[in-house]
């Protein structure tokens, strides 16, 4: 019984034995260090929408969206610009992938104003940057190589949509991996408050015709034709 026993345990020690031999044989091989493959990060992308297409001078303007992909930890650079006026803020984003940011409109001209919001893509870094030389003005430049890429104002200046294709080629040149979305909102006059007096509607008088007065001739005419008409009721009598 023992003998049988060392017998049947030796047959289990050589199958163990054997199963460790040919396992790895068959194709079932732990991977290298060289061979681990490296997560890719989400590709970048990022939405924009206004709180009013068409708001009023005086109305704020609220630009929001979401940005997810990419290194995010510089926030959003946020472009409106319309004629003269540029404006350009970096926005953080926040821990749920959205951002906002809202500008007031008081003293801002009428015109359609252009919105591109931008993401620094994977490096982390904004590749577009805008040189203030004023309030209306400036000047956008490459940020690693200090390259002059378009004016906004002076020489060879752009604005509105010509400006609004530049910014767009600009940002789709090679070497650049920043991600993009743009919109647009139409800035107007406020409309003007209607008085009661404009509202209430005058109606004319009825017209009446003005009656004429008898003439003498016709006030004995009909005195004549009457006396007559009597005579002759009382002829008949």
């Amino acid at each position: 019984m023992k003998i049988s026993l060392s017998r049947g345990l030796a047959a289990c020690a050589f199958l163990l034995l054997l199963m460790i031999i040919v396992i790895p044989v068959s194709g079932v091989v732990p991977l290298s260090p060289s061979s681990t493959i490296a997560a890719s990060p989400m590709k970048p992308m990022v939405s924009a929408i206004v709180s009013s297409a068409t708001p009023a001078i005086g109305d704020p303007v609220t630009v929001s969206g979401t940005a997810t992909g990419g290194n995010l930890t510089a926030g959003v650079q946020i472009w409106v610009f319309a004629g003269n006026y540029v404006n350009v803020s970096i926005v953080p984003v926040k821990m749920d992938g959205t951002y906002t940011k809202t500008y007031a409109t008081t003293g801002l001209p009428a015109a359609t104003y252009y919105v591109f919001v931008q993401t620094p893509g994977n490096d982390g870094a904004f590749n577009l940057d805008l040189a203030m030389t004023g309030r209306y003005s400036g000047q956008v430049v490459n940020a690693q190589s200090g390259a002059l890429l378009l004016n906004f104002t002076g020489t060879g200046s752009v604005q509105d949509a010509a400006a609004s294709t530049a910014l767009t080629n600009v940002l789709n040149q090679a070497g650049i991996d920043d991600v993009y979305t743009k919109t647009t909102f139409r800035l107007g006059e406020p409309a003007t408050a209607t008085t009661a007096e404009q509202m209430t509607t005058n109606i004319p008088p009825p017209a009446t015709t003005a009656k004429s007065p008898l003439s003498p001739v016709t006030i004995l005419t009909s005195v004549g034709i009457a006396v007559l008409a009597s005579c002759t009721l009382l002829r008949r009598s």
